[in-house]
């Protein structure tokens, strides 16, 4: 597998969890009992910023792929018309 897949297999995985912890923390209360709303809160937040930016790197994987396709199709429409 090449880093790209890896890259992405990884940010989609970070973006599984920390939806999946958002919910689980909304879901079940009696789990977070024992932390302060402020703590809670703080770290639903956090969790939501790791999702974010997960989700951001994944567009900047397929906004990269988009760019090197349309360069390769140039150089092909290019070569052609040579």
């Amino acid at each position: 597998m090449n880093k790209k897949r890896i890259a992405i297999i990884i940010l989609a995985l970070i973006l599984i969890v920390s939806v999946a912890s958002v919910l689980v923390i909304n879901g079940y209360p009696d789990l977070t009992a024992d932390w302060s709303d402020q703590l809670t809160y703080v770290r639903k937040q956090y969790i939501k910023v790791v999702g974010f930016l997960s989700v951001m790197g994944l567009v900047y994987i397929a906004v990269e792929g988009m760019k090197t396709t349309k360069l390769e199709e140039q150089d092909g429409e290019n070569k052609i018309e040579e």
